[in-house]
């Protein structure tokens, strides 16, 4: 069995070896690991936030040129749209259109076809009726970048015209319909058939005192709108395109051709305003940022490469990249460092004090320990290590020479504890012959007893009692007395309570009446409003027949009315707040009314509760004095049950005290024998474990121990051969 305690105990110090050095590792790995994940999570939430956030701005940047761009074209065609007007409103222009509509009556020109019309103005597609207008209009083309200006006459028949336009009827164009009807046309992208040109062609109808007498058209060049782009994409390396309905470039800040198709036109048929989108091909993706303008028969299109977006970005995690492997560099170097300080300080003096803790379970003392000079955690353990082996040294030799001389003592008690035990047997058989005497008569004495000791406690249970119903009387009575007292004042303060509510519902009932006079006041001043209201419309009509002599008291009937209206709304106001005034004081009265029969019926309980309080004092009275009568009665029974208990007690005192001297002494006797015996085989055992302790003592080995090992020195070379293995995991020695 040593054996086997021995290897079990070296086997689990080996394996406690090994853990300790695998943890540095452990510990090392799984905190690398940790902080590599946790750097890695870093960088990609960083990543992810840096994409996100660049994103957000390049679309923001986008947005605001497209939003700005269209703020500059809807100014432009603004401005175009005033021009127009002013075109509209000169009276060369109206006399121009009305010459048109007379020539066009005198030559019978609405009576013929529209074909034979177009054959016989083949050549000047315009009548050119008044040269003034002419000059006029061809004055202002230079100054306004205007292309071409159309006059028509009210039948659609062209009147006078800057240059030859395409065709002489005008009265079936779409254009020409919606600005004869509506009186202006929106601005529209065309291709001029005539110049070759992108215009912004702009109509309206010609008035002479609100009668529509023809309708003028404009065709303006694009210099204001291309301007307008690029003013809206300075600072930026956006191109911003302007494009109709259908994806035709109008104008571009970048210039080129126009009435070209945008790629991705169709994409951005389908997206809505300030909205974000990519388009194009794979090789030239686009994104830009898309908006209306013209009320939405626009699209003002700010975009740019996406490679050009995706450049900072990329440059940006590439720089995020770095600085993670830079930590990631660090934080390596730093655990490399850690691991070999860990090594230095503590793996390999935990390995040392390791062996030598399985060379001392071993049974081998004889090991040396280099003393440490360190404060930390491995230097105090080194010292405690050190410290604990002297002493097992030390240990040792008690235990060997302890183990010798209670071998010897061992064998002396035997022998005097046989003759105690003959001795002690022969005083217990004689003494519990007499106890079985004595039990007998103190048994008898001891059942009077107990029934005197109950008759005792019962003539005091109903002493008690009785004492306690008078005290219980008493206080009920007090009681009863008390509480008639407070339902008398009770009562008293209800009876003041209910004159109180009484005077309040007095005094509610007296507001309500208030209220109803303060009400028919305000129908007085509502009627007074309602008249004075009719006296200012009387006052301004007389007035105004007046003319300019009533002017003076048109503004007092002016004042009137408004003071009438002033009356009359602060009339409104004070009904409604006086009708929720009534609607209270109409609840305050249901209240008091309540409040009055409550306090009544409180009342009516209360006198009912006096005379039912004045019935349970005089019943009070009736039992405290019987439940003094029994008192006095239990009291003297309880004095001659006492004497009786008394003479009883002592009697069995007496009988008892010898019964229990004899039961002692049988004890005591017994008791000897019985610790004679157990010594006698304590002996015996401590006999037994002595040998065995020399004997395993002896299998340890002892050497010098140098003079740093920090446990005290030796006093003898024979006890130190004497192993501690008993501390290790030997059995005990058995014991009685």
């Amino acid at each position: 069995m040593t054996s086997i305690t021995i290897s079990s105990l070296i086997g689990r110090s080996r394996g406690a070896s090994g853990i300790r050095g695998s943890l540095r590792r452990r510990y090392v790995f799984t905190t690398g690991a940790a902080a590599i994940v946790l750097l890695a999570i870093v960088a990609t939430a960083g990543s992810i936030g840096l994409n996100r956030s660049m994103t957000q701005q390049q679309n923001a940047i986008l947005t605001d040129a497209a939003r700005r761009s269209a703020l500059l074209v809807d100014r432009v065609l603004a401005e175009r749209l005033r021009q127009v007007d002013l075109i509209a409103w000169e009276s060369s222009v109206i006399s121009a259109a009305r010459k048109g509509t007379a020539a066009s009556r005198r030559h019978s020109l609405p009576l013929q076809t529209i074909s034979s019309l177009e054959e016989r103005f083949k050549t000047t597609r315009s009548q050119q009726v008044d040269s003034a207008a002419l000059e006029f209009l061809l004055d202002l083309l230079p100054k306004l970048d205007i292309a071409e200006v159309m006059l028509t006459d009210q039948y659609g028949y062209n009147a006078v015209a800057t240059s030859p336009p395409t065709d002489f009827v005008q009265s079936d164009e779409a254009w020409w319909q919606t600005a004869w009807k509506a009186g202006v046309t929106d601005a529209e992208a065309a291709e001029d058939r005539a110049t070759g040109e992108t215009v912004v062609e702009l109509a309206r109808a010609v008035r002479d005192h609100g009668l529509r007498v023809g309708v003028v058209k404009a065709k303006f060049g694009l210099a204001n709108l291309d301007s307008a782009l690029v003013q809206a994409g300075v600072g930026t390396s956006l191109r911003v395109d302007l494009v109709d309905s259908v994806g035709h470039i109008i104008a571009s800040s970048a210039g080129g051709k126009r009435f070209q198709f945008l790629r991705g036109a169709k994409d951005l048929s389908r997206a809505g305003s300030d909205s974000i989108l990519t388009f194009g091909s794979a090789d030239e993706l686009q994104r830009g940022a898309v908006t209306s303008a013209n009320d939405g028969h626009w699209r003002l299109v700010a975009h740019g490469d996406e490679a050009t977006f995706g450049a900072p970005l990329m440059r940006a995690q590439l720089a995020l990249l770095a600085g993670a492997a830079v930590v990631l560099l660090a934080l390596i170097g730093a655990l490399t460092i850690v691991s070999r300080s860990i090594e230095r300080r503590i793996t390999s003096p935990a390995a040392i004090l390791a062996e030598l803790a399985e060379a001392v379970a071993a049974g081998d003392l004889s090991r040396h320990v280099d003393h440490s000079d360190t404060e930390d955690e491995i230097g105090r353990l080194t010292r405690a290590v050190a410290a604990m082996v002297g002493e097992l040294r030390r240990l040792a030799g008690a235990l060997g020479s302890s183990a010798q001389e209670t071998s010897a003592m061992s064998a002396e008690i035997t022998a005097g504890t046989e003759e105690m035990a003959a001795s002690a047997g022969e005083i217990a058989h004689t003494a519990s012959e007499l106890s079985q005497q004595s039990t007998g008569m103190a048994q008898s004495i001891q059942s009077l007893s107990t029934s005197a000791e109950e008759l005792v406690r019962i003539a005091g249970d109903l002493r008690d009692g009785a004492h306690e119903g008078v005290e219980r009387n008493g206080h009920l009575r007090v009681l009863s007395l008390e509480s008639r007292s407070k339902l008398d004042e009770s009562s008293r303060a209800l009876e003041l309570l209910a004159k109180d509510v009484g005077a309040s519902a007095s005094a509610i009932e007296g507001l309500a009446s208030a209220s109803l006079e303060v009400r028919s006041f305000v129908t007085l001043v509502q009627k007074l409003a309602r008249q004075s209201k009719l006296l200012a419309l009387n006052a301004a009509m007389e007035a105004a027949r007046a003319g300019e002599h009533g002017q003076g008291f048109a503004v007092v009937a002016s004042e009137v009315r408004r003071l009438a209206a002033m009356s009359s709304e602060a009339a409104q106001r004070t009904e409604q707040v006086m009708g929720g005034v009534l609607r209270g004081i109409d609840d305050s009265r249901a209240s008091s009314e309540r409040s009055v029969k409550a306090v009544r019926q409180v009342l009516d309980a209360t006198e009912h509760g006096v005379r039912s309080f004045a019935a349970v004092a005089e019943a009070v009275e009736t039992n405290e004095a019987w439940t003094t009568a029994i008192e006095r009665a239990a009291t003297a029974a309880n004095t001659l049950v006492a004497e009786i208990t008394k003479r009883l007690t002592q009697l069995s005192s007496g009988t008892e005290s010898f019964a229990a001297a004899m039961q002692q002494v049988a004890a005591s006797s017994e008791q000897q024998s019985a610790s004679t015996q157990q010594i006698a085989a304590a002996a015996a055992a401590l006999s037994h474990a002595a040998e065995t302790l020399s004997q395993l003592v002896a299998n340890l080995r002892l050497e010098s121990a140098p003079a740093n090992a920090g446990g005290p020195p030796r006093q003898s070379r024979e006890p130190e051969r004497q192993g501690p293995n008993v501390l290790v995991g030997f059995p005990k020695p058995a014991t009685a």
